[in-house]
């Protein structure tokens, strides 16, 4: 008796796992920049790349969309400028943080000062947000967070040979954040940029990259699972960036890319399976899509203005419903 219990759950939790996989997919899509209307601006578009649409509409430039984990919400980077520069070129004005709603409505201002906000990232459990800003004084950068809200602001890293921090982003257990940074050895100089790791609480500060023929590394990104961290790197003396693929303890350096052009801003599918990037290859930034060991690489667009900083939704077990009668209970929604 006992032994047909155990077998009907098995049975029961194996459903659940294919009914939640077929519903990472069917919810699945990918946000990405575009200057396709003259500006720098946040679309939308199915994880095959079809239905591609404008989400932000407006003159100033929009940047680093990061989704809400219910994904109701997408927060962002606005700059104070019109007509930003777009991929390639010198971002311009002052930027803040900023939240709307997936249809691109409810716009709503999260921060508001004279320093620098950028590259937000939303928390798993959607209570709060983290970003890199200047406002401590001079040219250092550090990694705030603040409530959905925007109250309880408080800044998270404070090592003082961390120079230029860029790219938060979130552990999916959200204890740690993972980021990459310029560094300043004994004699002041610029040294290189790595990537580290910090537990929420700013404490435990890591280096997880430690290879010296990387000389430049910039966007990680947590694989759904929280083992690897993929990131994009130059390696010393070589041209163009490449897509790399690291364990989450700082071993096991791989490079999944091996074109010379500029391979940017990876990100994991919801299964993990697969990895989508920007590159300019072809001599224009497009958003491409490769299976997790580099292979089977294809097109997600293909358009005459550069597409880049893609940002795939990752559904989770507290922000999907899986049947009409089977629902799994959502974070709260921000106030």
């Amino acid at each position: 008796m006992k032994q047909v219990i155990k077998n009907q759950f098995l049975f029961n939790w194996l459903l659940f796992t294919l009914a939640l996989h077929l519903s990472l997919i069917a919810h699945s899509s990918i946000l990405f920049i575009s200057d396709r209307d003259w500006n720098s601006e946040i679309y939308i578009m199915e994880a095959n790349g079809n239905n591609p649409r404008n989400l932000t509409n407006n003159p100033k430039e929009d940047s680093n969309p990061s989704w809400s984990p219910d994904k109701q919400q997408i927060v962002f980077q606005r700059s104070s400028n019109a007509k930003g520069g777009g991929k390639g070129k010198k971002e311009g004005g002052n930027n803040d943080i900023y939240v709307m709603d997936k249809e691109g409505k409810n716009l709503r201002q999260l921060t508001d000062h004279p320093g620098d906000d950028h590259h937000p990232t939303w928390s798993p459990d959607g209570k709060q947000i983290a970003f890199v800003s200047n406002r401590g004084g001079g040219k250092e950068t550090a990694i705030y967070v603040v409530d959905t809200d925007g109250n309880n602001l408080r800044r998270l890293t404070n090592d003082a040979k961390l120079t230029w921090i860029t790219s938060p982003n979130w552990s999916p257990d959200g204890k740690q954040i993972v980021f990459a940074s310029w560094v300043i050895d004994k004699g002041a100089k610029e040294k290189s940029s790595e990537i580290y790791v910090i537990n929420a609480n700013g404490k435990d500060l890591r280096q997880v990259t430690k290879d010296a023929k990387l000389a430049w590394t910039e966007s990680p990104n947590w694989s759904p699972d929280g083992k690897q961290i993929v990131f994009t790197a130059s390696a010393a003396g070589k041209k163009g960036n490449g897509i790399y693929l690291i364990d989450s303890n700082g071993k096991n350096l791989r490079q999944l890319t091996n074109n010379l052009s500029d391979n940017t801003d990876p990100v994991w599918s919801p299964d993990g399976r697969q990895i989508i990037f920007s590159s300019e290859r072809t001599g224009n930034y497009e958003i491409y899509i490769m299976d997790n060991n580099g292979e089977n690489l294809r097109n997600l667009t293909n358009h005459p203005a550069p597409d880049y900083q893609p940002s795939w939704f990752t559904a989770s077990l507290l922000s999907i419903t899986l049947t009409n009668n089977l629902k799994v209970t959502t974070w709260a929604q921000t106030k």
